[in-house]
């Protein structure tokens, strides 16, 4: 059993033609448009990944995130900028034996304690005595992305594969009939 499979690509270079021969100012406004939404798509794919692996809260991972389009470069940027999350941000709770955190186990030993500052934090003392006592933490979003920059690289290229083009027609259909 054979199968054929035929393109015809008259619709895409037709389509081509006409877009060329569309002013610039109105390429550039609706490439402007469509960036800006892309910005915003790009935000939430980012978001929701980066949130799977580090296993927090999308909430949590978005108040990180910031995206920001350069329309004189057709640049989007998505800055991720966080350190490490103290335990007690995600929800850890004082149990008998230590502490446990929902969704990433028990940490024997350790105790919940309020700084004079009034910061809250997951504590273990290091040493045999009572001092040094060190701060426990969970993920860190961004040091995710600067070591696993594939990815989210895959993340973005997807996006743009599926998404640029639809958009961009969209916005220009938007325009064109004014």
């Amino acid at each position: 059993m054979s199968a054929e499979l035929r393109f015809d690509a008259s619709e895409i270079e037709a389509l081509s033609r006409a877009i060329m021969k569309l002013p610039g100012e109105i390429k550039a406004k609706a490439m402007a448009r469509a960036m800006r939404r892309m910005r915003d798509m790009a935000r939430t794919r980012v978001v929701k990944r980066s949130a799977e692996r580090t296993d927090l809260p999308q909430r949590m991972v978005r108040e990180l995130t910031t995206a920001v389009f350069n329309a004189g470069g057709n640049t989007v940027e998505i800055v991720e900028k966080s350190g490490w999350i103290g335990l007690y941000q995600i929800g850890a709770t004082q149990t008998g034996k230590g502490v446990r955190v929902r969704g990433r186990g028990s940490y024997r030993s350790a105790f919940i304690a309020q700084m004079d500052s009034g910061h809250r934090a997951v504590l273990k003392r290091v040493g045999r005595k009572r001092l040094p006592i060190r701060e426990l933490f969970g993920p860190n979003p961004a040091h995710d992305i600067t070591n696993n920059p594939e990815v989210f690289l895959k993340v973005l290229a997807e996006l743009v594969e599926e998404a640029l083009l639809p958009r961009f027609l969209h916005e220009l259909g938007q325009i064109l009939p004014r």
